[in-house]
């Protein structure tokens, strides 16, 4: 009969894998014997490892040393190795810190408390160095396999925030607004739809820089943040110009929280020198499904609507128009949205000193 070729490895391996090499491992056991044998046999591996003899700094140093595998007795001088156990699993639940635990028996009960208590695995003395050198390494290995996974999903979440996020302002984009929008109306809530447009954007990029407008679209997009409720929403449509959902809102209240965002943006302090002051115009509608049935399509081309019409009023100003409520001005009109046309009426004023609203 051949010989394991595994056990042999444990038993007579003094150069384990590289990347086991490098593990970390935390031992909590109050007999000096038993650290000892640990300490010889831990050495003889390669890895790192911190000895304590009792629990008491044990929470702190995991949290220091962040081990990747504690070794921890069933019974300390300060207490149950159980309690530390479950302690040591609720610290810190976004990290995972594999637990061995040594009982002085291998009685069923015991192991069965230990598992229970949050222990990976169990194993009772007297120590047998091969059964413990292969629950060391299963135990690392695990780990490996864990973090690998831990940092695939941060990966994907990242991927995912990515193109759900603009990433200059840190608000919705396009795509995720139109998404949201589709939802609501699916889910026949009520909300408001507030569409802002930056007021003589272009004249900002063109005298100060496309630096200096990315800092006001930054700016903005954070007054509006915070200006709104937690479970309404804000997003970047493109360019200069921004989509707010206004979850619960109807045709007053909406209008009432346009103005109140027109007003912080007004007074705002630029982020950039060179103009005194920033302005936005606001179009506004409801959604209602009581009132009228209509795709979010229709609905977000009524509020651009209501948008091109505060830009021909002047600027800087709030239009309402309510579910089923039309422009007469502009009925039929196609509006492009990238980029947006000046709207008829006197040439832009340049840029001095600041802004001043232009008359209707």
């Amino acid at each position: 009969m051949f010989p394991d070729p595994t056990l042999e490895t444990l038993r007579f391996s003094t150069n384990p894998p590289i990347a086991e090499r490098a593990g970390r491992i935390l031992v909590v056991d109050p007999d000096e014997s038993r650290r000892a044998l640990i300490r010889a046999m831990l050495d003889s591996e390669g890895y790192e490892a911190v000895y304590l003899p009792d629990g008491d700094e044990a929470l702190r140093l995991t949290s220091e040393y962040e081990p990747d595998l504690i070794l921890l007795a069933e019974e300390l001088p300060s207490g149950s190795g159980l309690e530390l156990c479950g302690e040591l699993r609720a610290s810190d639940p976004r990290r995972h810190y594999p637990v061995l635990m040594m009982g002085d028996d291998g009685e069923e009960h015991s192991m069965a408390r230990g598992l229970l208590a949050g222990a990976d695995d169990f194993m009772s003395h007297p120590i047998r160095p091969v059964e413990m050198r292969a629950r060391i390494r299963v135990q690392l290995r695990n780990k490996r396999f864990y973090d690998a996974l831990e940092r695939l999903r941060d990966e994907r979440d990242t991927l995912r925030r990515d193109a759900q996020i603009d990433p200059l302002t840190n608000v919705l984009n396009r795509r995720s607004l139109e998404s949201t929008v589709r939802q609501r109306c699916l889910a026949r809530e009520r909300f408001g739809v507030l569409f802002l447009d930056l007021d003589h954007f272009k004249q900002v990029n063109d005298r100060f820089g496309h630096e200096s407008g990315d800092r006001v679209l930054i700016a903005v997009s954070n007054v509006i943040k915070n200006g709104l409720r937690p479970g309404d929403v804000i997003g970047r449509y493109g360019g200069e110009e921004f989509v707010a959902i206004v979850a619960g809102a109807g045709p007053e209240s909406a209008r009432l929280v346009a103005e109140r965002l027109r007003q912080a943006v007004e007074e705002m302090h630029p982020p950039v020198p060179g103009p005194s002051r920033i302005t936005v115009s606001i179009g506004t509608t409801v959604f209602d499904p009581r009132q009228l049935d209509e795709t979010p399509q229709e609905l977000v081309h009524r509020a651009d609507l209501a948008l091109y019409a505060a830009k021909r009023g002047g600027r800087n100003r709030v239009v309402m128009v309510a579910a089923g409520e039309t422009l007469p001005e502009l009925e039929g009109k196609e509006l492009p949205h990238q980029p947006r046309p000046s709207p008829p009426g006197p040439p832009e004023p340049p840029i001095l000193i600041g802004w001043e609203r232009r008359s209707g």
